[in-house]
């Protein structure tokens, strides 16, 4: 299932039950302003397999990078709707997980992509961030460097 936005307790229930996955596309949800979807809400609920995706044909862009962060604002957006009730947004480790092994567990594809596992296919991209190019795919401010920043996931 795609967006989610306005999904019923019911069929909130349904999607657990049945285990369908939910793909999150929170650019095309802002750029057509039909809303934000509660990811918190959904995994509290027990719907596990969450996925992030782009939807460019309601959004303005492809990037997964972009997906990743507008999911990380969109679970702001939603604390705010919550008038002041204790809410724990998305973390960035929670969000790289959507982008990756979220949607390789929604597409039923987790036993062969989705992280870098031995055995599993290698389904990454290797960006040289000093290459010029007219149309980066993420932003570097001007005093950034192409050095590479490790950051350590916890492992469930």
């Amino acid at each position: 299932m795609a967006h989610c936005v306005y999904t019923t307790e019911q069929e909130v229930e349904l999607l657990r039950e049945r285990q369908v996955g939910v793909v999150h596309c929170p650019n095309s949800n802002f750029s057509l302003r039909s809303g934000c979807l509660d990811v918190r809400g959904l995994l509290h609920c027990g719907v596990t397999k969450i996925a992030l995706g782009t939807d460019v044909s309601g959004g303005y862009t492809s990037s997964i990078l972009d997906a990743m962060r507008c999911a990380l604002h969109t679970s702001k957006a939603v604390c705010f709707k919550n008038d002041g009730q204790h809410y724990d947004p998305l973390t960035l480790p929670e969000v790289l997980y959507m982008a990756t092994m979220g949607g390789a567990s929604v597409l039923g594809l987790d036993a062969k992509i989705g992280n870098f596992q031995v055995g599993k296919e290698f389904d990454a991209l290797i960006i040289d961030t000093a290459a010029p190019c007219g149309n980066p795919v993420f932003d570097l401010f001007e005093n950034d460097t192409n050095k590479v920043c490790s950051y350590t996931l916890p492992l469930n």
